[in-house]
């Protein structure tokens, strides 16, 4: 993609400053201060490829930076975008009311038509948090956050410095903006121009309508027309409020505030579900059901016994009767008041349960996890010094049985189970996110995407070398759409994650739905992380997301397709067994990989079989509908989902793997020698420049083509195996060329393996013929002399290939 681009003669007509115009133009030309995500704990890290200025740039928030991104990506009036742009230096006022500098990084630099904004994007805690320890420099006004040191530095600049809460957007219309843009790449047909006037006749005369009715007058399923005249701003429906993929929910109007009155009117029970929660005056203790029910009917003068049966007092039934009537009839007024009862105050002092709590909470927050015992006796022995520096009045400490009460009542923080167990147990026990906060909504198929890899619980036959069979466990890459809970595209390598099983998986993708995700989540692997995977996704205009380290909450839809493998698919496979999770409880004969005999080709149809044929068929949990079924219904209404790809030449050379600058030579006049290789087209023969200035990809379905960037242009270069393997059906193919790719070191031990085994043969045979030579001697007058030196030769210079050079298997 082409960077942003803004020249200095827009910024003078902006009414900048020198400074000013200086500063956008160092950010301009200079990265991203700093990549982000080095510090999260829980947030997702995206790389949003932006249409308006063909960018593509960093997200670190998927409720605020993510959802102003498109927000921003529909605007019009949009120059140029930078994120984490050049860090400046405020003067703020620190927690002692002292004036100080400090550096200051903000999200986005934004230049508009009309100005140049720097946004800042917090969430609402954050921003209510530094309010009221830093009133100095963070105030709020008429609803409007302002962080006064910023704006005064960028102010004089001519820069607006605007910030900006993350309860300003909404996840319900970033969901919808997502449908809407999904729609901005379909080809304008005449089908669909026509729709789209019979459309707007159609609103014009009945001015409101739902959805699900319009495409029902029309007699159509596909509801692009509709999204394309929203998009495009002619029709208007409530984006906030009701997710554009429910067609029979929609109420779509030729006027926005008709649209958004039907939407409220048919809201129906939500209206009364946006309070979480009532006020003790109005609802009813559910322990205090049975004694209210019993006070009513006393009140009422239907009886005078209470809730055991016991005959009531007269004292009793006249007070019950009166509350009753002082609040006009109602039940909460029977309620009792049994929870005031007793006495509440502390009886240790709240100094000396701060120490107690102090000491539990050490207790509760130790890596070699101490017992409750050993937490009470650190207390006991730590009192008296502790009474003497906090100074509270309590003579001794309390009982055991007193703290281990405390102890069961203290909650653990996730700051305790970090210190406890690191990242991963904090993310373990931290607590579940609120649905109304969920960062994430997916509404449709191949809106999102999650990739992971496994290594499979089952062994497969990588080939037989003198007479020993040669197994491996493989490794299992897949995408699954989070919607729906389909498998999209499977990978099964013997080589470990890397960029080429990224790669096959995209590849698997495009291969059998013509299209990929818009978003797709992956972890923090290197593989993920690589430039390549980063590149192919930015050149095919897909959105990715990195999900939160050692927290696999985050990518449950992929983690519950591998547990559902290792259940119903690899338990029952020749070379499954128990001895992969206890290999020292199973004897050596019966190890699974004794038992191995499918080959790579044949456990990948076993595999294909199972996925496209079984598991997307099955329904989906919470679900009556298959997975398959769940994506087909959607696609009916919505058939442009995802990002639409070709399998073409140019796909193909975006999804290549680069060959590293060492891993190949060029020799001029015969072409180019890649792994042990030759690859040649006429061009190339032709071609007498240097290997600098050649860019070479690795085609990963076939290892006899290359990809060649030469003089601004992309050539198809192949080896001499290229006919046989163009006679080969695709999938031998992909499974042949995969073998000798992931098991390029294997092949190289067992070469080296075998070579050294034909030397000790080589090394008997010597022993033996020189055994012979000795015991019968050859007397032809001098020659005896020589021959038995040169059998003293062979005794002692003997075939030896202890020097051969390991093999260095390469990343890719």
């Amino acid at each position: 993609m082409t960077p942003n681009v803004v020249s200095r003669e827009q910024l003078d007509l902006l009414g900048l400053t020198a400074a000013g115009t200086q500063y956008v133009l160092d950010v301009r030309d200079s990265p991203p201060s700093r990549k982000v995500g080095r510090k999260r704990r829980r947030n997702l890290i995206l790389e949003v490829p932006m249409r308006c200025v063909h960018a593509v740039l960093q997200a670190e928030s998927l409720t605020g930076e993510y959802c102003f991104l498109l927000e921003l990506d529909r605007r019009n009036d949009v120059v140029a975008v930078f994120d984490q742009p050049i860090t400046v230096k405020v003067e703020i006022t620190d927690c002692r009311g002292r004036q100080t500098r400090t550096l200051y990084t903000a999200d986005y630099l934004v230049v508009y038509e009309s100005r140049v904004c720097a946004i800042e994007l917090k969430t609402d805690g954050e921003l209510s948090q530094l309010i009221k320890s830093r009133p100095q420099d963070w105030q709020i006004e008429e609803g409007c956050y302002r962080y006064l040191p910023a704006e005064r530095l960028f102010g004089a600049m001519g820069i607006d410095h605007v910030v900006i809460p993350n309860s300003a957007f909404n996840t319900i219309r970033a969901d919808n903006l997502g449908i809407l843009n999904s729609v901005r790449d379909v080809p304008d047909t005449k089908r669909y121009r026509k729709a789209r006037i019979g459309l707007m006749q159609l609103l014009q005369d009945e001015k409101t309508m739902l959805l699900a009715d319009i495409l029902e007058r029309v007699g159509d399923t596909d509801a692009t027309p509709i999204l394309q005249l929203i998009g495009s701003g002619e029709l208007f429906a409530d984006l906030d409020n009701v997710t554009l993929s429910d067609p029979a929910s929609v109420w779509v109007s030729v006027d926005p505030s008709l649209a958004r009155t039907a939407q409220e009117a048919s809201a129906g029970m939500t209206l009364h579900l946006d309070t979480s929660v009532l006020d003790d005056d109005e609802v009813i203790d559910p322990h205090y059901a049975l004694e209210v029910a019993t006070r009513l009917l006393v009140a009422q003068g239907l009886s005078k016994t209470g809730r055991r049966g016991k005959l009531l007092s007269e004292r009793t039934i006249r007070r019950h009767r009166s509350a009753f009537a002082r609040s006009n009839g109602k039940l909460i007024a029977l309620q009792p008041k049994w929870a005031n009862c007793g006495n509440h105050e502390l009886r240790i002092s709240n100094a000396h349960q701060a120490y107690l709590t102090a000491c539990i909470r050490e207790g509760k927050r130790d890596p070699d996890h101490s017992s409750i015992s050993q937490c009470f006796e650190r207390y006991k022995m730590a009192f008296d010094s502790a009474r003497e520096d906090l100074g509270f009045y309590d003579t001794r400490p309390v009982v055991r049985s007193t703290f281990y009460s405390y102890f069961d009542r203290t909650s653990f923080r996730s700051s305790d189970s970090y210190h406890k167990g690191g990242r991963r147990l904090e993310n373990a026990d931290s607590e579940s996110i609120d649905p109304k906060n969920k960062s994430l909504v997916v509404s449709r198929p191949f809106a999102v995407a999650h990739i992971d890899h496994w290594k499979c619980d089952f062994f497969l036959v990588v080939g037989v070398v003198n007479g020993k069979v040669i197994v491996a466990r493989p490794w299992l890459t897949a995408m699954v759409d989070a919607f729906s809970g389909e498998v999209l595209a499977v990978w099964l390598s013997f080589a470990n994650p890397s960029r080429r099983s990224c790669t096959m998986v995209i590849r698997d993708c495009v291969r059998r739905h013509n299209k990929l995700p818009e978003m797709i989540i992956v972890d923090g692997g290197s593989d993920f992380r690589s430039v390549h995977f980063q590149v192919m996704l930015a050149t095919l205009g897909v959105i990715r997301c990195e999900r939160p380290p050692e927290d696999p909450r985050f990518g449950q839809e992929v983690e519950r397709l591998f547990g559902a493998f290792k259940e119903r698919f690899a338990r029952g496979l020749p070379g499954f067994g128990i001895s992969i999770e206890k290999s020292r409880a199973v004897s050596a004969s019966f190890k699974s990989q004794k038992r191995a005999t499918l080959s790579l080709l044949e456990g990948f149809n076993v595999l294909e079989a199972y996925v496209f044929q079984g598991y997307n068929h099955s329904p989906k949990p919470g679900e009556n509908s298959s997975r398959y079924a769940m994506k087909e219904r959607a696609l009916r209404f919505y058939p442009h989902c995802g990002r639409p790809t070709e399998w073409d030449l140019r796909f193909l050379i975006a999804t290549s793997i680069e060959a590293p600058g060492s891993g190949y030579t060029l020799w001029p006049g015969r072409g180019l020698h890649v792994n042990d290789n030759w690859y040649t087209s006429s061009r190339l023969a032709a071609y007498r420049g240097y290997k600098k200035d050649l860019i070479v990809r690795l085609e990963p379905y076939a290892d006899s083509v290359v990809y060649v960037y030469l003089d601004g242009k992309w050539m198809v270069c192949l080896s001499s195996r290229a006919k046989l393997q163009f006679a080969m059906t695709e999938r031998s193919l992909l499974m042949a060329t995969a073998e000798r790719s992931d098991l390029r070191a294997v092949r190289k031990e067992l070469e080296n393996e075998m070579t050294r085994c034909a030397a000790s043969i080589v090394n008997q045979e010597l022993e033996e013929i020189a055994k012979k030579r000795s015991s019968h001697p050859v007397q032809l007058g001098g020659e005896s002399s020589s021959i038995a030196s040169s059998d003293t030769r062979a005794e002692r210079v003997l075939f030896s290939f202890d020097d051969i050079e390991p093999y260095a298997n390469d990343a890719g």
